[in-house]
């Protein structure tokens, strides 16, 4: 299993992993106001505000606060007589963030039509109109990913250095199917950007082009309250149940019961493995309850939101399944009763696959 890429339940963690790429390699950029745009002088900028407003904007990008970041591109937008390209690019950053792909694209449109001398921010543009359609386009949509290749290469045409862009396209190819020009074109990105945070991705595609198709989990690994260290790799071949928690949230602690009968029904069988992972928790506070709750299934504590922002959690309690091959199968926010069936219908389904592929059977 190796090294696993980011990736949704079915078509939706691709979506996190394009999204996570190419919105943090921007938000990690310098300023676009270093970067070529022209404005009537700083003294100008700063006097209506300009420049705070947009500073605020990206603080709060970095934060994640996208919707909070939007409004304030879009003031800073307001000042410019609604004609910014760097409000439009940071702009179609937040719009990633709020998963309104649409919206993205439209705006990284409105920076290609302002900014036409500045390959820089034109390739950071095509960069992401090209994620955009490409997560909108899921891993069917053939006329998006088509959509999604011609805006990544438009971007490389312009020779402005923004590396990814051959990252994404390779994707894009080995999405459509196209795995030799896929594997050529990241060939060529490791060899342009061989110190980049995501060559072990770009290898792990190279060496296995279905995981531009398949909603690979990503890598993890834990020690658990029991001081025992699992990682995705240590469970290959069996199905995985990610429970994401917390005590402070009422229907996760409403769903405890149902848990225990589930690890109770599975205990003994060998290709099944539960984990619960508690967010925002004080740490006695979860002992404690754990304990008086008899939860013997492996507990984390994710103190630093790792696994949380691996997997994308935004709700709880959220349930992930992971199959023996390390694919997402089964994702569900939420506690009701239907939820808790659907979940043991995946499970089930999944270790009869597990049953079926095991040696001799």
């Amino acid at each position: 299993m190796g090294k696993i890429r980011f990736h949704f339940g079915g078509e939706s963690w691709l979506r996190l992993l394009v999204v996570l790429l190419a919105v943090g390699l921007l938000v990690l950029m310098e300023p676009l106001g270093r970067l070529g745009l022209r404005s009537p002088s700083v003294q100008g900028r700063q006097a209506d505000g300009y420049e705070d407003e947009l500073a605020k904007g990206r603080e709060l990008l970095r934060r994640h606060k996208f919707e909070e970041a939007l409004k304030s591109f879009k003031r800073a937008n307001e000042m410019r007589g609604k004609k910014s390209a760097e409000c439009f690019i940071e702009m179609a950053q937040a719009y990633h963030g709020l998963e309104a792909y649409k919206n993205a694209a439209e705006s990284c449109d409105r920076v290609l039509e302002l900014a036409p001398n500045d390959p820089k921010l034109r390739a950071q543009a095509f960069n992401l109109k090209g994620i955009a359609l490409q997560t909108m386009a899921g891993s069917k949509d053939q006329k998006h990913l088509q959509e999604a290749e011609a805006a990544f290469r438009q971007g490389l045409m312009l020779n402005a250095g923004v590396v990814i862009l051959q990252y994404n396209l390779g994707m894009a190819l080995l999405q459509q199917g196209r795995d030799a020009e896929g594997i050529a074109e990241l060939q060529k990105y490791l060899q342009v950007a061989p110190g980049a945070p995501n060559v072990d991705q770009a290898r792990q595609l190279i060496e296995n082009p279905r995981r531009a198709r398949e909603a690979y989990a990503p890598d993890f690994s834990i020690t658990t309250a029991d001081g025992e260290f699992l990682s995705l790799e240590d469970l290959r071949g069996k199905v995985v149940l990610l429970d994401f928690w917390g005590t402070w949230c009422p229907p996760c602690v409403e769903s405890v019961g149902s848990m225990r009968e589930l690890h109770k029904k599975y205990a003994k069988d060998p290709s099944f493995v539960m984990i619960a992972i508690s967010v925002n928790d004080e740490e006695d506070t979860w002992r404690a309850f754990t304990t008086k709750n008899q939860m013997v299934w492996p507990q984390y504590l994710d103190r630093e939101h790792k696994i949380q922002r691996a997997f994308g959690i935004r709700a709880f309690p959220t349930y992930i399944i992971i199959d023996h091959e390390g694919i997402v199968k089964f994702r569900s926010s939420g506690a009701s009763f239907m939820r808790t069936a659907n979940l043991e219908d995946a499970i089930r389904k999944q270790v009869k696959l597990v049953a079926k592929a095991a040696p001799g059977e």
